[in-house]
């Protein structure tokens, strides 16, 4: 599968995955400055966040903040790809957060309709030009808001979004986990543990 050629070895490469429900509480007391983020982002999860049962007593990277089923299965390959520096997470809280971004405990479900048109399409384009990214890979299911958002970014480079075809029982097991697992496998360059049901779609 092309979407695995090169992966680690391709810095000019942008990652990007969905949150999850299941949070892990506690974390760092430290304050957290203001993130480099467009104003539109900011000025969105200041309005946000306080409708989103949010507690700032205590701060993770956001790749530790969530424990759903793709965090629980994805194994060493998210660690590794939050310390590259090119690893976006969508959020219902917060838009788009990166990787090692410290961000607090919250409970609120992406809905676009929550920020402000562009907005969050903004903030991925703004990542792209910052990191000089080449190449998109989104993993995330196809039918929620998250996949319509990167559908809606107007691409100026190459993007792909890699989900599952699933149709089964136990879909919101099984889809998060196998996208994990397909996360993991494109991250080790590894076509051969490629879950069954993965698509890739372009979407520039």
């Amino acid at each position: 599968m092309r979407l695995v050629e090169g992966l680690v070895d391709e810095p000019g490469t942008l990652l990007i995955i969905g949150p999850s429900k299941a949070k892990v509480v506690g974390g760092s007391s430290r304050p957290v400055g203001r993130a480099d983020w467009p104003e539109g982002l900011l000025r969105g999860r200041e309005e946000i966040l306080p409708r989103s049962a949010v507690d700032e007593r205590a701060w993770l990277p956001a790749w530790q903040r969530y424990g759903g089923h793709f965090y629980r299965n994805v194994g060493d390959a998210l660690p590794d790809a939050a310390a590259s520096g090119r690893l976006l997470i969508l959020s219902g809280g917060y838009g788009v957060a990166r990787a090692e971004e410290p961000i607090a405990y919250y409970d609120r479900k992406l809905r676009l309709r929550d920020w402000p048109p562009g907005t969050l399409e903004d903030a991925i384009r703004y990542e792209v030009d910052r990191l000089g990214a080449r190449r998109v890979l989104g993993f995330v299911s196809s039918s929620a808001d998250y996949a319509k958002l990167l559908r809606r970014v107007p691409w100026e480079v190459e993007a792909t979004l890699v989900t599952i075809d699933f149709h089964g029982g136990g879909a919101q097991v099984e889809v998060p986990k196998r996208l994990a697992h397909a996360f993991a496998a494109a991250w080790r360059r590894e076509p051969e543990r490629m879950p069954p049901g993965v698509v890739a779609v372009p979407l520039s």
